[in-house]
């Protein structure tokens, strides 16, 4: 009995233990679907989502219920009107058609499950239709700027009122949940905010001043329970202008200092951004001036400045000076940027410690640099610019705060071109220190030509060589090393390598031959195509001996045989022309006789008691009496008075005279020296002469020469008449023949010889 009494405790446990857990199983395997929620289309449809029940379900059936009664409680009264529409499925959603119904009024949701072990129906949910109603989309009418708030928009909007299940009290009493959704102009990825809605008209501050934006407007009705209707047509509007937000960065760059210390400074700026701008820059305002307060006069082209100015270019003192610059819209001014220039006298601070430049691509790279140690810093300026030879080059530059010692730098950089960039600190008030500076290429290439080679000098067997760097335009990279080349016929090319540093180099040991020589150049992308061609010969030993000893031998020998003839012509020439006198220099180069036959005196001038030998000249044709008269001229006149003995003496105002022009010599010299006749040049006489000029008893015959035998000098200085005598000679008779042949011409008809003869006479020696 003892024995049975635990064992009937232990069957009544496990049969309490096998009744729980049988009811436990029979209430979860009966759980109905779950509701999750529904939306309703205004007169349409409405489409529900639910999750499913334990039982496993063929088909699912959705029941709504249209119900008249707002408390959702179905009435039995006639006066009640319920119906009901349905759809099946056997997933998890399903939409059922609610035919002209508003969803003003309640709806009564149910899902039932259809399985194999029977139906399972979830408990009914009723609500207001609108609760879970998609509203239709609204219309935007307007967007307008509010010219006191330039962050923000006036929209408008409207919406069909049969449609819209939302009163206008409902929408003031903030019934609608409403979001907008705005992209400026440009701008790829809109922005959707939550607005407040209150009316047909709302106020929106959430953008930008002087920005053109597209908005668009959603509604969806009081909470989460309502999804978000479709939006609104799209529509632009540009919010107002604003007084710019940040100041224009401003830099300098001195362009020019003179001998007073004066400097042309060109102050540099970036545009403002238009985030920043807030509105259309209308001008930018520059203020200077110098350490003690000076407020310059002289303003250059920084005087007036529109919004397309970058830069203008000023004088300032040798003093430190400070430049500020503002920008100014319709709505206002901005802040100001200043920046400080050292004055002439001042020394410059030192630059940062280190620089780095790493390409990034073909168009970008990082600059990296260390800051001044000991030293503290406002800021640095990073500027960088082309190296260019033959053009201008823009300067770029970039002003960074004291915290910045990098920068990734792309603006206006391109492969295969140099760069010179370089870094400066800033130490407020004192100015900008020195700058270091790097050059730096994105990407090499080979250079675009070759070095132009010149030949400088050939001795022997070496050649000076010499080459201008190709201009940097056409190097694309550093200059790594040049190549020389030089070939001759029949013979392998050689070739020499030089660093790129080095401009000159000499051959040297060269064969005898004809070379081309031509030098190319390398960067580390490879070598470029040749430069010019230059041609050098090169000669034997034997050969430059001769050119080199011979050749000054011959050209001394030729200088010293010129010199020794010109020596000698001109000894020629004193022996040959010692005795002839210039006729420019003779007084009968102003003779001008007198035309009428009456005044025709032959004239002697005596000034000095020596006598000496006449020497009678030819003296051309005179243009005042070569057709009036000829006569015969005697240029001793110490030693001859008028051949007629009726003539009067000669007298000082008779107008010409002709002056001894030989050695003079003594009475006795005359008188042991016989007369020859050495010389005469004549012309025929003319033939309306007057009588003689010599009497009878004086008369020379043509077939004669005078000849003066004698001649007595009186103590006064006063001359007798010459005796003449007349001894037939050789020349005589030459002369006779000479004027019959004169006749004989003018008895032809011929022309006239010259109306002058001179007759000269010397003496034996």
């Amino acid at each position: 009995m003892e024995r049975s009494l635990p064992v009937v405790w232990i069957c009544l446990l496990g049969a309490g233990l096998a009744l729980v857990f049988s009811v436990s199983t029979s209430n979860t395997a009966h759980r109905p679907p779950r509701l999750i929620g529904c939306v309703f289309i205004i007169r349409s449809n409405v489409t529900c989502h639910w999750e499913p029940g334990d039982t496993p379900a063929t088909y699912y059936t959705l029941k709504v219920q249209r119900m008249h009664s707002l408390s959702g409680v179905q009435s039995s009264s006639p006066n009640s009107s319920v119906k009901t529409f349905t759809c099946t499925t056997s997933g998890l959603s399903c939409t059922a058609g609610i035919g002209r119904s508003t969803v003003r009024i309640d709806f009564c949701i149910s899902i039932i499950l259809h399985g194999v072990s029977g139906n399972v129906s979830s408990a009914p949910r009723c609500q207001l239709g609108r609760k879970e109603v998609i509203l239709p989309p609204v219309v935007l009418n307007s967007v307008q700027q509010v010219s006191d708030f330039p962050e923000c928009l006036n929209v408008s909007w409207s919406r069909v009122l049969h449609l819209f299940p939302v009163a206008e009290t409902e929408i003031k009493n903030g019934h609608l949940n409403s979001q907008i959704e705005f992209a400026a102009k440009g701008q790829v990825n809109a922005q959707v905010r939550n607005v407040s809605v209150s009316g047909l008209c709302i106020l929106v501050c959430l953008f930008r001043p002087d920005t053109l934006y597209t908005i668009r407007l959603q509604h969806r009705y009081q909470g989460p329970a309502s999804p978000w209707s479709q939006w609104s047509n799209a529509i632009q509007g540009r919010t107002a202008e604003d007084a710019p937000s940040a100041a224009p960065v401003l830099w300098r760059e001195v362009l020019h200092t003179s001998r007073n210390g004066w400097r042309l400074v060109s102050l540099l700026w970036k545009p403002l951004p238009h985030s920043q701008a807030n509105g259309r820059v209308v001008l930018y305002n520059v203020n200077c001036q110098a350490e003690n307060d000076q407020i310059l006069s002289d303003y250059g082209s920084c005087r007036k400045l529109q919004h397309a100015n970058t830069s203008c270019s000023l004088p300032l003192p040798p003093r430190r000076c400070s430049c500020s610059l503002t920008a100014s819209t319709i709505a206002g001014m901005s802040p100001e940027d200043q920046v400080w220039i050292q004055g002439s006298s001042e020394t410059e601070t030192p630059p940062p410690a280190k620089l780095t430049a790493t390409p990034l691509g073909d168009s970008s790279m990082e600059v990296r640099w260390t800051s001044p140690p000991d030293l503290s810093v406002s800021g640095f300026v990073v500027e960088w610019f082309a190296v260019r030879e033959k053009t201008s080059s823009i300067l770029h530059w970039e002003k960074l705060n004291s915290s910045c010692t990098r920068l990734v730098i792309a603006e206006g950089v391109k492969p295969l071109e140099r760069y010179t960039v370089s870094v400066k600190a800033l130490y407020g008030e004192q100015g900008a220190g020195k700058n270091i500076t790097l050059h730096v290429y994105t990407r090499e290439g080979t250079p675009s030509a070759g070095p132009n080679v010149q030949v400088e000098h050939i001795y022997g067997s070496s050649v000076e060589l010499s080459w201008s760097p190709v201009p940097v335009e056409l190097l694309n990279g550093f200059i790594r090393n040049y190549t020389l080349f030089y070939i001759t016929k029949h013979r392998p090319a050689n070739s020499i390598t030089v660093p790129g540093h080095v401009h000159h180099y000499t051959l040297e040991n060269m064969s005898p031959g004809i070379y081309d020589i031509f030098i190319c150049a390398t960067t580390i992308a490879g070598t470029g195509p040749v430069g010019n061609l230059a041609n050098v010969h090169i000669g034997s030993e034997e050969i430059s001996i001769v050119i080199g000893v011979v050749v000054p031998l011959l050209l001394i020998s030729v200088v010293l045989m010129l010199i020794f003839l010109l020596a000698q012509m001109k000894m020629v020439k004193q022996k040959l022309f010692q005795g002839v006198p210039d006729p420019a220099n003779s007084t009968l180069s102003h003779w001008n006789p007198e035309t009428s036959m009456e005044s025709k005196k032959l004239v002697v001038e005596q000034d000095k008691p020596e006598v000496s030998y006449p020497e009678v000249f030819l003296l051309d044709k005179l243009q005042e009496v070569e057709k009036t008269h000829s006569f015969l001229c005697i240029s001793n006149p110490q030693i001859f008075a008028y051949l007629h003995p009726s003539s009067p003496p000669a007298k000082a105002s008779d107008k010409g005279y002709i002056r001894n022009m030989s050695k003079t010599q003594s009475v006795t010299d005359l008188s042991t020296s016989p007369c020859i006749y050495s010389n005469v040049l004549c012309s025929q006489f003319n033939q309306n002469m007057p009588p003689p000029l010599l009497p009878c008893s004086y008369q020379v015959s043509q077939n004669s020469m005078a000849c003066i035998n004698d001649i007595k000098q009186p103590v006064d200085g006063v001359s007798e008449l010459p005796v003449f005598q007349f001894t037939p000679t050789d020349e005589q008779k030459t002369f006779r023949l000479f004027l019959e042949h004169l006749r004989s011409q003018k008895s032809a008809g011929l022309p006239s010889p010259p109306s002058y003869f001179v007759v000269r006479l010397k003496s034996p020696d």
